[in-house]
């Protein structure tokens, strides 16, 4: 209001020189929305350009309206909810839809507006609705006046959201994070700039889940140790356990497989997955791969406690069914945990079967007895009982 004052007083009344305003630009006056029903074309090429703009279009409003959603939050310092976030696509997919049964341009939210409206104490869905009441009454009615607002105080405006909603704290990033997250940062920007923005976050997120992957295989440990062990039964010399612990996948097969020796391990190799997960067919190609290379030098792999979910994936990727179930049907035990429950059920038989222990207290041997030793014991109670009186008697008495 103070631009437009100063726009048609002190510029073109008395300087006589004034600046671009909104009716030299474009004009906003309009009639009110008619409903048409589309027609629907029967060239293929058509549809699919269609399709190919609507799902551009559509990716690129539900991604902007979230990324809005979440500046408004961070303004208004609000916990965000997943549920707000897929309301907010919901309503604008319904609302663009009946838009384009009445000729209208479909639109997402706005961040300049809806900073705008916070900014001035907007916290409610009413801000919202008066937003989208007034824009009608500006196109219906009141384009006269905002044809005389200047283009300067517009710009002003949008400064303002500019300076209020952009993330200073992302020079701080580039400077001192992760060079991943700068990289990512700056290949977002300018494939928004060049594209648009649908298409910068996807590259994002690609340049994202590749480093994420990278940095997920350097994650894979063992714990080897050889040691004498019982399989099937029979004492084995000089096993050598490996305990992985990971994610095995395309990015940690390299690593997994050089942690092994051929040439001067054992002649038997056990695989404990308790801690592990085998996630693609690369991890399953590796797992094969040793196996094969231990059974041509004469030495033999077994696989033990993988977890039920990469069972499946093993049987159905490993190339052999036959030779893994053989890996995995043996039986392996600890000798130290053997010796253990040796000497545990050795003790159990010194003190008893623990079926013949006692379930209750009156079962213990101390409270068994015959019908005659009962008997004899109450009266021997019996004449062993005393006259027992209260003390205020005793002292009446006496």
């Amino acid at each position: 209001l103070v631009g437009t004052l100063i726009e048609w007083t002190l510029f073109r009344m008395a300087i006589g020189q004034g600046t671009r305003v909104v009716e030299e630009t474009a004009t906003i006056q309009g009639d009110p929305p008619k409903f048409d029903w589309p027609t629907i074309p029967n060239d293929s090429q058509t549809i699919s350009t269609m399709l190919s703009f609507a799902i551009q279009l559509a990716a690129i409003g539900a991604v902007e309206s979230v990324l809005t959603l979440q500046a408004c939050n961070e303004i208004t310092d609000t916990v965000p909810k997943i549920s707000d976030s897929n309301q907010e696509c919901f309503a604008q997919g319904l609302a663009n839809l009946v838009c384009g049964l009445f000729r209208a341009m479909g639109g997402d939210a706005m961040i300049g507006q809806s900073t705008i409206n916070i900014m001035n104490g907007a916290r409610h869905r009413v801000s919202s609705t008066m937003s989208g009441v007034f824009m009608l009454l500006f196109t219906l009615i009141l384009s006269p006046f905002i044809s005389l607002l200047p283009i300067a105080t517009l710009t002003g405006v949008l400064f303002m959201v500019v300076l209020s909603t952009f993330q200073w704290k992302t020079f701080i990033i580039l400077r001192y994070g992760r060079l991943s997250d700068s990289a990512a940062i700056v290949l977002v920007t300018v494939v928004a700039v060049f594209t648009n923005l649908a298409i910068a976050i996807a590259a994002g997120i690609i340049l994202s889940a590749l480093v994420h992957a990278w940095d997920s295989g350097a994650h894979v440990e063992t714990d080897v140790v050889v040691k004498d062990m019982i399989i099937n039964g029979k004492r084995v010399n000089d096993v050598k356990y490996v305990h992985v612990r990971g994610s095995i996948f395309f990015s940690s097969t390299r690593k997994f497989i050089n942690m092994f020796n051929i040439a001067e391990d054992p002649k038997t190799v056990i695989l404990d997955f308790k801690d592990a997960l085998i996630i693609d067919h690369s991890a399953v190609a590796a797992i094969q791969g040793l196996s094969h290379r231990y059974a041509l030098a004469g030495k033999r792999i077994i696989i033990m406690n993988i977890q039920q979910k990469c069972i499946g994936r093993m049987q159905r990727t490993h190339g052999d069914k036959e030779k893994f179930h053989t890996q995995m049907s043996h039986h392996v035990a600890d000798l130290e945990s053997q010796r253990r429950e040796e000497e545990e059920e050795r003790e159990t038989n010194v003190i008893g079967s623990p079926s013949s222990e006692p379930k209750d207290l009156q079962n213990l041997k101390m409270f068994e007895t015959d019908v005659d030793g009962m008997d004899a014991e109450l009266n021997k109670l019996i004449d062993n009982s005393a006259d027992v009186q209260e003390v205020d008697s005793a002292k009446r008495s006496c």
